[in-house]
């Protein structure tokens, strides 16, 4: 019997943020809680994912999987955009994928109109700069090139995973 594990088929991991804070706690969590293999070559990137990742990475697929969690949030909504299409160039065409984990505006219409009134003050107030309601398929499917593959709602919408990927 064979074990498989998280790391199964990844050679390389690369981890990016645009705070020198983030990837501090990001390096202590990684060394402390997960066993990575040898072979897996890791590398710690500061890089603004919104601009950076074209000149970092190309336009021609680096990436065979991007994973980005609850980030498109704090970056506002022209922000977002940007961050997905250079997510877009960075991945491999057709087989590469990009998987997001965001808030979003739930599909609870009730809960949707109280996330309208309050997602910019909640943001300003404590909420580390994170627009609750951003419509993240909508952004998606506004990316030319870049394919919606699968959405899924947790807790009445306000999170949802996002399986993408580039097509052109």
């Amino acid at each position: 019997s064979s074990s498989h594990g998280a790391m199964d088929g990844v050679t390389s991991l690369t981890l990016l943020d645009v705070s020198e804070g983030m990837m501090s706690q990001a390096r202590d969590k990684l060394l402390k809680n997960v066993n990575v293999p040898e072979y897996v070559h890791v590398s710690f990137v500061k890089a603004d994912a919104t601009k950076d990742l074209i000149d970092l990475y190309g336009t021609e697929g680096y990436f065979d999987t991007v994973v980005d969690t609850f980030s498109l949030c704090v970056m506002g909504n022209e922000g977002a955009k940007n961050c997905l299409r250079q997510l877009q160039n960075v991945v491999k065409k057709d087989s590469g994928r990009i998987l997001l984990i965001e808030n979003a505006r739930s599909s609870n219409s009730a809960l949707g109109l109280y996330q309208d009134l309050t997602a910019n003050a909640a943001a300003q107030m404590g909420g580390k700069g994170c627009i609750s309601n951003q419509n993240v398929g909508g952004f998606i499917r506004s990316i030319p090139g870049l394919e919606l593959v699968k959405e899924e709602e947790y807790a009445m919408g306000v999170f949802r995973s996002y399986v993408c990927k580039r097509i052109m």
